[in-house]
């Protein structure tokens, strides 16, 4: 039986497995801590954040491959800690393709057809809140895949695990490839050493040791592109000195045949302790990533009782989705904001590939279904964002990266409360009441238009709907209704009975202003209000917001309610799309011109959709249940069929497009899973529904 051996070294406790050749024994998944996890961003070098000479897509993947970054970094299914101060990764070489693949590729924002996009093929399948075990697949290369290479990773304890490469040949013919384990810092004065079990990195406070078989090369250097130079060229060579080292494993596959390059990593307060531990975990590689697999198999089950697969897979997703986010606001793209922000956390990203930045009313959804696999995830989200490390003196909470000066719909009230409900309790409101109170000031001072209790926005997240500055818009308005309500709901929680008596007041003055300047009697439906006066005769997302906020008034509910439900305007077998069908705007999924982003023109939106469900089930609860099971089955068939979760989706087809790991928002599909088909009270849920698939994952 293994034995756990604790000693003391350096005046740091060490917890050391002690193994034997029949047993090891893990301590279970959540007894670990968080230091070590998937955080490794997929595309550093698309965010202002490495911005080069004032354009924010300055740093493209060509200038990637050779020049450091000044924030983060990035590698394919990438580990680090919380600090950032080691980083281990994969990369692959077919021994054809231009340049070695360390980092994933696709187009940026100017040169893609919609946007950005990913072209290399991966799906995100297992992770869980202690990256206990992680399982990633790539295929590659991305045009005509030939390999599909498994990474998996497991922790042993909370400073050891075992990382592996499976590569199986799903060709026709013997193949070769080359796979480099890539062990390094970002900090190029921190040294990485060869050994005679790998590599040994020598950080700033401790000591990691990487064991494996025998490399067919390996190298250290002080330069980021050596790796994709000297495979090219043969072989890695090369002693270092150096902060990036690299074991290179040479594979000839069969055809469906598979391989795999099985490696140790151990941190330790020492070199010898470190190196010990790593040689010794190594042979039990296999029980370890089989008792957490094992383990991370039951994660999450039988809290639903249809969609399990769905829903388990959108909350590792979820977990797959943080990053460390490094950043102090300096930036060629934006300089005013040197020093305006201090962020130094593992956050969720909105999308780990085409959008590895912070973006505030993202980070308000996510924390709702973060708080499905625990609620103190979801809370930590909110407290960064209602910090003083970003949300700013006067109250604003800056939007995204990209545009830092305005605000995103402000969310973050009825955020908080979901997230406290889910069992971050009081105590966390009482956190960040205080923010929350401020931006909703900010929000007064800032954004407030006349007629009197209206408001404009300015981006709004809605990015591409045509807006006029300085217009009265429906969906900011009633943002601040639905802001309002929450934050007198949490002053009543508070113990704050004058400040909710101040919220009412305003939430009434706010849908008062709404009802007599937004709604078009003749239409019957919410429109902006353009600064002459007349609307902006769009029939979207924006118009719908008011339902949202609970504002709009008995007698015109059913003229809102015969739109969203009619299939011809706003109802698709999808969920509610986000244009009218009718309008001459509608864009169902891509558009159809190049460089033009349909993203809020049509195509459907998880996040909105069930705010709109909500706002449905006290006043049409059939519909609400349309909606959802529309929106539910949708998520559903897109990731059976690819193993994503995209961004959006088209209206008519189902289709999911943009960016295709958005298990930030579309997250949420598990949370309407789990409030449309929740596990009986009386013991654990089922895995399938009556007339619904129940595979398992792609």
């Amino acid at each position: 039986m293994a034995i756990v051996a604790i000693a003391l070294v350096s005046g740091v406790l060490v917890w050391r497995l002690v193994l034997d050749p029949g047993r090891l024994a893990l301590a279970p998944w959540d007894s670990l801590d968080t230091r070590w996890g998937t955080y490794l961003s997929e595309r550093e070098w698309g965010n202002p954040r490495e911005a080069v000479g004032g354009n924010g897509w300055g740093m493209d993947y060509l200038r990637a491959i050779k020049v450091p970054y000044t924030w983060g970094e990035d590698g394919i299914a990438g580990w680090t800690t919380r600090d950032g101060d080691f980083a281990l990764g994969w990369a692959a070489w077919d021994g054809k393709a231009v340049k070695v693949t360390e980092r994933l590729f696709g187009w940026s924002n100017q040169s893609g057809p919609h946007g950005e996009a990913i072209l290399d093929r991966r799906t995100f399948h297992e992770n869980t809140p202690t990256s206990s075990y992680t399982r990633y697949v790539l295929q590659y290369p991305a045009a005509s895949p030939t390999f599909d290479i498994t990474f998996e990773g497991a922790r042993a304890d909370a400073s050891s695990g075992i990382m592996r490469a499976t590569a199986t040949d799903t060709g026709t013919a013997v193949a070769p490839l080359d796979l480099v384990f890539k062990g390094w810092f970002h900090d190029p004065a921190m040294q990485v050493q060869r050994t005679e079990e790998g590599l040994l990195l020598r950080g700033p406070t401790s000591v990691v040791a990487i064991a494996g078989p025998p490399p067919t090369s390996a190298q250290v250097s002080d330069r980021k592109s050596a790796i994709d130079v000297n495979l090219r060229d043969g072989a890695l060579t090369g002693d270092g000195p150096g902060h990036i080292g690299g074991l290179h494993y040479r594979l000839q596959l069969q055809p469906a045949a598979d391989e795999t390059v099985t490696l140790a990593w151990a941190e330790a307060p020492d070199a010898e302790t470190a190196r010990a531990r790593a040689r010794d975990l190594l042979p039990h590689a296999d029980e370890v990533l089989a008792s957490r697999r094992t383990e991370a198999d039951g994660l999450f089950r039988g809290k639903v009782t249809a969609y399990e697969d769905v829903y388990r897979q959108a909350l590792a997703g979820l977990l797959w989705s943080q990053s460390l986010y490094r950043w102090d606001g300096t930036t060629s793209f934006a300089p005013a904001w040197t020093g305006k922000v201090d962020a130094n956390d593992v956050l969720i990203m909105p999308d780990k590939w085409e959008f590895p930045w912070l973006a505030s009313w993202d980070t308000g959804f996510q924390a709702v279904a973060a708080s499905l696999i625990d609620p103190q995830l979801g809370a930590d989200q909110l407290r960064f964002l209602l910090s003083d490390r970003w949300q700013q003196p006067d109250g604003h909470v800056p939007c995204a990266e990209w545009v830092m000066d305005v605000e995103c719909p402000p969310v973050f009230a009825w955020s908080a409360l979901e997230v406290a409900d889910a069992g971050a309790g009081d105590e966390f409101l009482r956190e960040v009441y205080p923010g929350l109170q401020r931006q909703y000031d900010h929000w007064w001072a800032v954004n407030a238009v006349q007629p009197d209790g209206l408001f404009t926005g300015g981006f709004l997240g809605m990015d591409n709907l045509p807006r006029g500055k300085g217009m009265a818009q429906a969906d900011a308005s009633a943002w601040m209704a639905f802001f309002a309500r929450d934050l007198a709901t949490i002053a009543d929680r508070l113990g704050d009975p004058a400040a909710a008596a101040r919220y009412r007041a305003d939430r009434e003055r706010i849908a008062a202003a709404v009802n007599a300047s937004l709604w078009d009697e003749k239409d019957g439906f919410y429109y902006d209000l353009d600064t002459d006066g007349t609307f902006i005769p769009t029939r979207s997302y924006s118009g719908l917001i008011p339902l949202v906020a609970g504002i709009v008034p008995p007698e015109r509910l059913d003229a809102v309610l015969a739109k969203l439900a009619d299939p011809a305007e706003f109802l698709s077998p999808h969920g509610v799309r986000s244009t009218s069908a009718r309008s001459v705007l509608y864009e169902p999924g891509y558009s159809s011109t190049r460089g033009v982003n349909s993203n809020w023109l049509g195509p459907v939106w998880v996040p909105i959709n069930h705010l709109i469900i909500a706002a449905l089930e006290p006043v049409d609860p059939a519909l609400a249940d349309t909606i959802r099971t529309s929106v539910v089955e949708t998520v559903a068939a897109d990731w059976r069929a690819t193993g994503r979760f995209h961004e959006y989706f088209d209206a008519e087809t189902g289709e999911g497009i943009g960016a295709d790991a958005q298990t930030g928002w579309t997250a949420l599909v598990a949370n309407l899973i789990a409030e449309g088909w929740p596990a009986p009270t009386d013991g654990p849920g089922g895995s399938g529904a009556p007339g619904t698939p129940d595979g398992s994952a792609p």
